[in-house]
C-alpha cells in the first residue's frame, strides 16, 4: 500500500503567488497579459493550464521548458510574499502513517520544483520520497500513474487497489477512479463532501482532522490487501 497526497487545499494552504509566476513568464516570454478566468481550474495540472492558457491567447509554446523555468524563477522571487501553513490534522496523519510505515506520495498539479518549495515551507518535504508533478503531465490521471510507478521501482511492485489517492477537487478523485486507486476526497478546498461524493470518491471526510476515521480507511483496505 502507499497513500498518494495532492498539495493545494488538500495539506496546505496559504499559496497565492503561483499564478503571478504563470501571468509574468507569459508577459516575459510573449509580451502578453494574459488572465487567468478558467473555468473549473481546480485540479488543472500547470501544463494543462500553459496550454490551455497559449489556445486562448494565440500563443504558440516555442520551448515548454523555457516557460517552466520562468514560472519557476518568478514563483521564487515572489515566495516571501507566501502564508504558506499546514491545514489542521495534516501533519499528525502523515507522521501516524511514517509510524504505520506506509509509504506516502505526492500527486499535484503543481510544477516539480514549485511542489517542493510549497512542502518544504509548510514543513511536509521530508514525508515523501516519490511523485508526479504538473509539469509531467496535462492529466492527473497521468500523473497517478507515473507516481505508482516511480512507487514501485522503490518499495517493489505496487497494485493500485491496494492504494489511496487523497484530495479536495473532483479531478483528484476521478484520476483515483480511472487508475483503479481507493479514493479519499477533503472537503478542505472549494468542493462540499457533496461534491465530492458525485465524483465518485469512496470516502470522504471534512478534513484530516478526522484522523481516527482516516486511520480506520487504511487499516480497513490493509486487512483487505492482506487476503486479497
Amino acid at each position: 500500500m502507499v497513500v498518494l497526497f495532492d498539495i493545494d487545499k488538500t495539506l496546505l494552504i496559504g499559496s497565492h503567488c503561483h499564478f503571478h509566476s504563470f501571468k509574468q513568464a507569459f508577459k516575459d516570454l510573449y509580451g502578453e497579459n494574459i488572465t487567468l478566468d478558467i473555468p473549473n481550474l481546480q485540479g488543472m495540472t500547470d501544463k494543462q493550464i500553459i496550454y490551455h492558457v497559449a489556445k486562448k491567447n494565440s500563443i504558440k509554446i516555442s520551448d515548454f521548458n523555457d516557460i517552466i523555468d520562468r514560472i519557476v524563477e518568478h514563483y521564487k522571487e515572489n515566495v516571501k510574499r507566501e502564508k504558506i501553513r499546514p491545514l489542521r490534522g495534516t501533519r499528525e496523519v502523515l507522521n501516524i502513517l511514517e509510524d504505520m510505515r506506509i509509504p506516502t506520495g505526492i500527486v499535484t498539479g503543481n510544477i516539480e520544483e514549485i511542489a517542493w518549495i510549497k512542502l518544504k515551507k509548510a514543513g511536509f518535504s521530508d514525508y515523501f520520497g516519490f511523485g508526479a508533478f504538473g509539469d509531467e503531465g496535462c492529466q492527473r490521471s497521468t500523473l497517478l500513474g507515473l507516481a505508482l510507478k516511480r512507487a514501485g521501482k522503490i518499495h517493489n511492485k505496487i497494485n493500485p487497489k491496494e492504494s489511496i489517492m487523497v484530495g479536495d477537487t473532483p479531478r483528484d478523485i476521478q484520476a483515483g477512479k480511472k487508475v483503479g486507486t481507493i479514493t479519499v476526497g477533503v472537503a478542505t478546498g472549494d468542493f462540499t463532501i457533496e461534491d465530492l461524493k458525485k465524483a465518485g470518491a469512496d470516502h470522504v471526510l471534512k478534513s484530516l482532522e478526522e484522523k481516527e476515521k482516516f486511520i480506520r480507511i487504511i487499516q480497513k483496505n490493509m486487512i483487505t490487501c492482506e487476503y486479497s
